[in-house]
């Protein structure tokens, strides 16, 4: 008999977290699937927990420990039984419906070779942080290699558990190699979460893809996740350098090709940015990040939205008295059109804030705050802060291969300092791209529930 679904459910030593996971999976309205529990070994309570469930459908795969997550995603894949398997985790809950609703879908559409859906986003006591991670809207379904193209401006990069796809269409090579234990003589970044992205794409280059946009899977975020310890510039740098590879490949190559150039260019700049320690940037700095600028732009002519992933630079050039240069891109560049992220609206504006000579932080001069985040946008907010004369005693970072750290000038602390601080603080400012930040409020809240907090988009709104 034909399997028409493998789900796959990945774990290690978090039994408290899959007691949650595995009923909500076996008590899914669609039931015609078989279900993998891949364990990388756990010395808790899972083996017996797993074991003890007696259902037919269920398949326990204990690996030898060591192994990393990727290793037991990949073991799925050589596993399952079914042309299309799923791939979900033990800290992650499904909806009672997600699956029904996801193969209804595949039911009208049999040539769709990718599925995923909205999430809403739980913490690690159950409570909801936010009711979605994508805006509501309407199911997107993103024809070949349409998907690829759009990635960088859709904002919907959110495949992971509640993605199904066709494995089968994926080259078997690097998952032999890795399946086998072969080591890659190649040096590659650490990129958690990115293979996601990636894997998508690969599926959109062999045909349609859809986004069901319903918050069909909570989503938890919390103190142990493997992206806390990746460099995310050079994460997000590897995954828009093999998007653009994909995006070669497609129909949409000589308009979007040159927006995953820009995408580079600024996570280039992100990652240069990140590596300063003094105060202030140098010129021969200042040059490099002016280099990189020109580079992102260089397809500005087919894809007018090309400079806007680069507004953050132009805004740090702006600040850094780099006027010239920065002043042609903004005379050549188009306002952000009302479906733009409101991140991109507002670094626009406060790239004209600048430019007229006013500063977000004016009305707080004297004050003493600290910064949400230790990035691209974080660097913007102590520049900025610092010529307004506010005092920016130091960044907060979650990221555990930033803490520890001196960055501009500031000492880079986990979140936790401000419950054990002794300094004076007026404010706490986020960093964050993203439209919600509940979750950022929520962390502060859990170690100081009374220190104002402010987002940089409110500053910059509130600039008359």
């Amino acid at each position: 008999m034909t399997i028409p679904l493998t789900v796959a459910l990945t774990t290690y030593n978090r039994c408290h977290y899959l007691r949650q996971a595995l009923p909500a999976i076996l008590g899914q309205t669609y039931g015609d699937f078989e279900l993998l529990v891949l364990d990388n070994g756990s010395t808790d309570e899972t083996p017996y927990y797993v074991l003890e469930c007696k259902d037919s459908r269920l398949r326990y795969i204990r690996n030898p420990p060591g192994h990393t997550s990727s290793f037991n995603s990949i073991s799925a894949q050589w596993i399952a039984r079914s042309e299309r398997l799923l791939i979900t985790h033990d800290d992650d809950i499904m909806e009672p419906k997600m699956l029904e609703r996801q193969m209804a879908l595949i039911s009208q559409r049999p040539d769709l070779t990718a599925i995923w859906t909205n999430k809403s986003i739980i913490d690690a006591d159950n409570n909801q942080i936010h009711p979605w991670i994508t805006p509501p809207g309407p199911t997107r379904i993103f024809e070949q290699g349409e998907y690829i193209a759009r990635v960088t401006e859709e904002r919907l990069w959110y495949p992971a558990s509640s993605m199904i796809f066709m494995p089968h269409l994926l080259s078997t090579n690097t998952l032999l190699r890795t399946y086998r234990g072969v080591k890659d003589s190649r040096q590659r970044p650490i990129t958690i979460g990115a293979g996601e992205h990636v894997r998508t794409a690969l599926m959109n280059l062999k045909g349609p893809v859809a986004f069901l946009n319903e918050p069909l899977l909570r989503y938890r975020q919390h103190g142990v996740q493997e992206t806390q310890d990746v460099h995310l510039a050079r994460a997000a740098m590897h995954t828009f350098q093999s998007l653009r590879k994909l995006v070669r490949k497609t129909s949409y190559r000589e308009q979007y090709e040159p927006m995953f150039d820009a995408q580079i260019a600024r996570f280039q700049a992100q990652d240069l940015i990140l590596q300063q320690q003094k105060a202030t940037f140098g010129q021969s700095v200042l040059r490099r990040l002016e280099a990189l600028l020109l580079k992102g732009l260089d397809g500005l002519g087919e894809n007018t939205r090309v400079a806007q992933p680069l507004l953050p630079l132009l805004v740090l050039l702006l600040q850094s008295g780099r006027v010239d240069i920065a002043t042609r891109v903004l005379d050549r560049m188009q306002a952000p059109a009302a479906d733009a992220t409101t991140a991109i609206r507002l670094l626009y504006r406060w790239a004209a804030h600048v430019r007229a000579g006013n500063n977000i932080f004016s009305h707080m001069r004297g004050q003493r705050v600290v910064i949400l985040g230790s990035s691209l946008l974080a660097a913007l907010l102590v520049i900025e802060a610092r010529n307004a004369q506010v005092e920016v005693v130091c960044c907060l970072d979650s990221n555990r291969t930033r803490q520890g750290t001196s960055w501009l000038g500031l000492s880079v602390v986990p979140p936790s300092w401000l419950a054990s601080r002794e300094e004076t603080v007026d404010a706490l400012v986020f960093s964050s791209e993203r439209d919600h930040e509940d979750k950022l409020l929520m962390m502060v809240r859990s170690h100081d529930p009374e220190l104002p907090a402010l987002s940089w988009k409110s500053l910059v709104e509130d600039v008359k």
